[in-house]
């Protein structure tokens, strides 16, 4: 893997075992084998009743459990599925996974995922292990995450747009079910893989993974003897450790479709998490995310996310808290006000009050943090120029520039605010792909067959284009690497889009509704599948009639009522 970091297998000094010879690769943490931790599971194993789901890869692990390749051997033909094994305290009867599986329990799977885009889990089941009990999901088998898909596909601008539209329906779905999926980014955008990779054979589907298909792992000794452990010896913590590996782009058995998953932090607008925040990224997170007003997540919360999402799949970078500039609150603050204008209340209170507990950390103007008090109108985050550093000397001479421009001119209303200028101009800049001339072209031949294809009706699912040389395990040369400068009319439209949905309040924000029919769309939501209606079970007269109010104060009190007002 072209990225691979030292894992590190750390974090308790008094944990007793380590890997028995130095490995590269990403894995979860050894010591998070332990009580209430990850369930110990290797290459080969079976979970499930009778053995159903054979383990033949990982693909991916984290703080909520670890994510393998398994075979259903008892559907016919057998199928290829993503399961996830969540750690023990993790594992409740009453998830939020377990609660979006019964949201779209009455649409038929197939749907969900080729007309909505989401992947929701399929069924579950429990594990009885030596580190307590495990909740496992079955989901449909995908390919990798949406990060980085800009590199290779950003020139394909129909592809791009197609990509965008998808996130969108798939945010239509879940809000039309009363839920909010909390964590709408590209690390939680899968890849679909064309219809009938899932029953591959073994051998066959291997092929398809970054890494050849071929488990990298290493054996675990007891740091005691320097001995290797067996399950017989030491139960709780697995023989070996598995890097994970995915299905590439290039690898020719994706399709030209996405699918949002992980539910984890789901919520209902009618019930907020209780700390106000999900803990979506800085990137991400909406202004009532970032200053934990509970009262005001909600839908539009995901809509900004997916405007953060749309802006990094069409142009490869999202307008908050870049890493280059530090990640932090107070870079990510700086940014939205930059942006929207002056920061309303509720967030200006506690951005002061944040200010107050730490002035000296957090204060752009000297004077004030030094000050015993912080009175009102003297906190200017955003309008309190910072110090111009010497990487970003360049930016902060252009916003000042702005700023004055913005004073003096007579048609105020015509001119953007510095941070609305600094984003049209980042829109605007060249940038690079990750493909030469000809596999631009080569693809290119390929999204346009596949649309003859389409239109004389002889095709179904779309395959993602790919690089011949690159499924084969050849790379190019970087220097031949093919620059682009992004359609100014494009940028225009997309820019009016994005302004619709970055606004300080939810109230504020485009719906969903009119994302879709936004005119950079090019009427995508003229020709695609309608909403399901909920089916209503009848578990009690109690439960249909809260269901029903629910229902309807979701649906017609809009998110006035549900987000809360300023």
């Amino acid at each position: 893997m072209s990225f691979d970091v030292p894992s590190h297998f750390g974090g308790d000094e008094d944990f007793p075992y380590d890997v028995e010879n130095d490995f590269w690769g990403f894995t979860e943490h050894l010591d998070d084998y332990k009580p209430g931790g990850l369930h110990p599971i290797i290459l080969g194993d079976r979970l499930g009743d009778n053995g159903r789901f054979r383990v033949a890869h990982k693909l991916g692990h984290g703080g909520y459990g670890t994510v393998w390749l398994c075979q259903d051997t008892l559907s016919s033909p057998p199928k290829w599925r993503a399961v996830k094994v969540m750690s023990a305290k993790e594992s409740r009867p009453n998830c939020a996974e377990l609660r979006a599986m019964e949201a779209f329990g009455d649409i038929n799977s197939s749907t969900i995922e080729s007309d909505f885009h989401v992947s929701a889990p399929l069924e579950h089941f429990w594990i009885d292990g030596p580190n307590g009990r495990h909740l496992a999901l079955v989901f449909v088998l995908c390919a990798d995450t949406a990060n980085g898909m800009f590199s290779i596909y950003g020139h394909n601008r129909a592809l791009v747009k197609d990509l965008c539209f998808q996130l969108a329906k798939s945010l239509q779905l879940i809000h039309s079910r009363g839920l909010c999926h909390g964590d709408f980014r590209p690390e939680n955008i899968l890849v679909r893989l064309c219809d009938g990779v899932d029953c591959l054979s073994e051998e066959s589907l291997l092929k398809s993974f970054n890494n050849g298909g071929k488990p990298d792992t290493v054996r675990i000794i007891s740091l005691e003897d320097e001995k290797l452990i067996n399950r017989a010896s030491v139960p709780s913590v697995p023989e070996q450790i598995v890097s994970r590996a995915t299905i590439g782009f290039h690898s020719g058995v994706c399709a030209a479709s996405l699918a949002i998953t992980d539910f984890g932090v789901s919520y209902s607008p009618l019930d907020p998490p209780q700390e106000g925040a999900t803990g979506i990224p800085l990137d991400y997170a909406s202004p009532e995310e970032r200053f934990r007003q509970r009262e005001l997540l909600g839908p539009s919360s995901d809509i900004w996310a997916l405007g953060c999402c749309i802006l990094n799949l069409a142009l490869n970078f999202t307008p908050f808290a870049h890493i280059e500039e530090g990640d932090d609150d107070d870079v990510h603050a700086a940014k939205m006000e930059d942006l929207m204008g002056p920061m309303p209340e509720p967030f200006r209170a506690v951005y002061k009050e944040e200010h107050k507990q730490q002035p000296k950390w957090r204060c752009f103007n000297v004077d004030v943090a030094n000050s015993d008090e912080i009175q009102d109108g003297e906190l200017k985050p955003i309008t309190e120029v910072p110090p111009i550093r010497p990487s970003i000397g360049v930016e902060e001479k252009n916003r000042m520039e702005a700023v004055v421009k913005a004073e003096t001119s007579k048609k105020s209303e015509c001119v953007m605010r510095p941070g609305q200028d600094k984003l049209m101009r980042r829109m605007m800049a060249e940038t690079g792909f990750s493909l030469t001339k000809e596999e631009v072209e080569e693809m290119t031949k390929q999204w346009e067959l596949w649309q003859q294809k389409s239109k004389d009706k002889k095709v179904g699912q779309q395959q993602l284009p790919f690089s011949e040389e690159r499924r084969k395990g050849m790379n190019p040369d970087y220097d031949r690497y093919v620059r682009f400068t992004p359609d100014k009319n494009e940028v225009d439209e997309l820019f009016d889009l994005l302004g619709s949905i970055f606004k300080w309040h939810p109230k504020d924000r485009a719906t969903i509704e009119q994302v879709l029919n936004h005119p950079w769309f090019e009427g995508r939501n003229r020709h695609t599948a309608k909403v399901p209606s909920p089916v209503t079970t009848k578990k009690s007269v109690v439960d249909e009639a809260i269901g029903s109010v629910k229902s309807y104060l979701y649906v017609n009190v809009t998110s006035r009522w549900a987000q809360g007002l300023s």
